[in-house]
């Protein structure tokens, strides 16, 4: 394994969407805005249900769904396979995927609960606690980000430390850039986990 190839960007596969733009789109709640694509890893108040309105027959092939929230929304079965590979101590927010074929009025009980049949709940969004310093500053090019100078807003050549990578990670210095290891990419693949994409560091901008 060659130093370039130890971790990799993990983003949605769009080739299965048609003419759809999203498989989900987030039932808007208070500020939700501020939970856009769970990015910080400050642990911000949320309801005690998130909704999606989905494809649900997408979902049921579809491990990691794309969303208008950009949240990084991950199936039971490819969060398994992230605990099996390593330490996985991130935030798992469980989300309710309502059928979007299923008019509004018609999804919920007189209590509030969503009707039988109408709700799919095996997914939760991903929200990395903290960020790991793995970004070497010597090796790399980048553009140092103004208004937080810890930070990059543009890279035009991205090395890693030798340090260890877990499963999944997010860097101190371009935390929007969420990643997994060479190990997790493996293992992803050989449990066919379907609608992820990987960018190798090249590519990582």
């Amino acid at each position: 394994m060659t130093h370039s190839d130890r971790a990799f960007e993990l983003v949605t596969d769009p080739s299965h969407l048609g003419d759809d733009d999203y498989d989900a789109h987030i039932v808007p709640f208070p500020k939700w805005e501020m939970c856009a694509g769970l990015i910080s890893k400050d642990q911000r108040s949320l309801p005690p249900r998130v909704y999606f309105e989905a494809n649900v027959d997408t979902l049921k092939v579809i491990d990691y769904p794309i969303n208008n929230a950009g949240w990084p929304l991950m199936s039971e079965r490819m969060r398994r396979v992230l605990r099996d590979v390593g330490e996985f101590p991130h935030r798992e927010i469980p989300v309710i995927m309502l059928d979007d074929t299923v008019p509004t009025a018609q999804r919920f009980d007189a209590s509030g609960s969503p009707r039988p049949g109408v709700a799919m709940e095996r997914f939760a969004g991903i929200q990395l606690t903290e960020y790991i310093d793995a970004f070497d500053w010597e090796h790399s090019e980048y553009q140092r980000d103004d208004v937080f100078p810890d930070q990059v807003y543009m890279i035009d050549k991205l090395v890693l430390k030798d340090v260890p990578l877990p499963p999944l990670f997010r860097l101190a210095a371009r935390p929007i850039v969420l990643m997994v290891s060479a190990q997790t990419r493996a293992a992803m693949e050989k449990a066919e986990i379907r609608g992820t994409q990987f960018k190798a560091l090249n590519e990582v901008f």
